[in-house]
């Protein structure tokens, strides 16, 4: 498949990404004060977003999307997870795997909070600092680091809204994690603040 020159470097991980036991926000503050400085950044209006990424998929030779404000509005949250029909969006967009989604949420504020992929839309977010350690009964963190960094900085989640992208003709060899990566550090290059800056890279 032809691709414009430079494509490829959107695909690495972003340099200085940490690594063991600096990636957790539970034994760093790398990732937090990566964060603060995305803070002290203006906001970009979310159109202004969805368009940079749409640009992306077409570079790539892929579908942009033409409607991606995903309102959840009239969608039931539950324990800070809303109940989207995933099934349906695989269906509607003729995706291989209903997993096949990136997605992004937003502070109230304006912020991008995080670049993620697969069916797993959420608005995790700590009660308290005390419940940053907290596990599941299966021995896995309770909360995700994009809910912690957003608690730590003293914002919450806008719950009315995600931007959807599925992804329909992921081009090979790349896989749904690919283009998630690529995505997150092709805003990082439109320079977008993002407050959960390395998460795609992982």
């Amino acid at each position: 498949m032809k691709r414009l020159v430079n494509m490829e470097k959107f695909f690495e991980r972003y340099p200085n990404t940490p690594q063991g036991k600096t990636s957790s926000v539970r034994f760093s503050d790398i990732r937090f004060l990566k964060a603060k400085e995305q803070a002290a950044k203006p906001t970009v209006a979310v159109e202004v977003i969805a368009q940079h990424v749409n640009d992306f998929l077409q570079k790539m030779g892929m579908k942009p999307i033409e409607n991606p404000i995903y309102s959840l509005n009239d969608i039931k949250i539950e324990a800070n997870i809303p109940k989207i029909d995933y099934k349906n969006i695989q269906k509607q967009f003729n995706l291989n795997s209903k997993s096949d989604i990136v997605w992004m949420k937003f502070t109230q504020d304006g912020y991008l909070g995080v670049v993620a992929v697969s069916n797993d839309i959420n608005f995790d977010y700590p009660a308290s600092s005390d419940a940053y350690n907290e596990k599941t009964t299966s021995g896995k963190w309770l909360h995700f680091t994009s809910g912690i960094l957003i608690h730590k900085l003293n914002k919450k989640w806008d719950t009315s809204f995600v931007l959807l992208f599925p992804l329909a003709n992921i081009p090979k060899p790349y896989t749904r994690g690919d283009i998630e990566t690529a995505i997150g550090n092709y805003l990082i290059a439109q320079n977008i603040p993002i407050i959960d800056f390395y998460s795609h890279n992982y």
